[in-house]
């Protein structure tokens, strides 16, 4: 087959996946076909097929590879810099959609709205990060932030900083979230232990911690909705009661 021939079967292949796509959606696509389609964006010509299959290959799922770093991915043969680009910025394009999707969420009156606006921001987040969610005495946002944009484990929570956040978002209360990227949505001993620290922190100022909620994958753990701990909670509002 000569390249001419060759370049004519890619391109009657690639409009076969687009239209396979366009269609019926990615439901009935295998993994590689997932990414195979992903890859014809940043490969403009030749055949991503093999690319696709040995990401797979190599990282073991469609979400482990949209996991692997840039580095990692550069070294599979057929994935080039545009390629390697693109596929990092999947879990970014996937968080900021879910999250964009969640902020239609203004009060939060229960366990399920808590959980509906912070799990969106957790979504492809590989390190542990604690996050407080500001609310007002009704219950409405307030604000959502960040401890540390960078890892931080719940243990190492500096209660300064969380007191001093939630006196600039004039905040009734706040819902402690963070997550266990390698484990279960349980909370562990150090993560009881620096709860009942930050009630007690916070409570000096009348600021009252309506919930800690921990989030592992599309799981969550709410504290204030498990009987052994909700009596460590105060709060004017329901949370833990779905």
């Amino acid at each position: 087959m000569n390249k001419d021939n060759k370049s004519n079967v890619h391109a009657g292949h690639r409009e076969r996946v687009r239209e396979k796509y366009l269609k019926g959606g990615l439901d009935s696509f295998a993994d590689h076909e997932v990414l195979e389609l992903l890859l014809f964006y940043a490969n403009p010509r030749g055949d991503t097929n093999p690319i696709a299959h040995e990401l797979i290959r190599k990282f073991g799922s469609v979400s482990q590879v949209f996991d692997a770093s840039y580095d990692d991915l550069i070294t599979v043969k057929g994935v080039g810099e545009a390629a390697a680009t693109l596929i990092t910025l999947m879990p970014g394009i996937f968080r900021r959609y879910s999250q964009d999707k969640a902020d239609s969420v203004k009060i939060i009156n229960n366990t399920a709205a808590a959980a509906d606006f912070l799990l969106p921001r957790f979504v492809g987040v590989n390190n542990e990060r604690v996050g407080l969610l500001f609310l007002d005495v009704k219950g409405r946002v307030k604000n959502f932030v960040f401890v540390s944009e960078e890892s931080l484990r719940f243990a190492h929570i500096d209660m300064r900083r969380v007191a001093q956040l939630a006196l600039q978002n004039n905040a009734d209360s706040l819902i402690v979230a963070h997550n266990h990227p390698d484990g279960i949505a349980a909370p562990s001993r150090s993560d009881i232990e620096t709860t009942k620290l930050l009630i007690n922190a916070l409570g000096v100022i009348n600021i009252r911690v309506a919930d800690h909620i921990i989030i592992s994958d599309k799981e969550y753990f709410s504290m204030a909705a498990n009987p052994k701990f909700a009596p460590m909670f105060i709060t004017r509002i329901s949370i833990g009661n779905n």
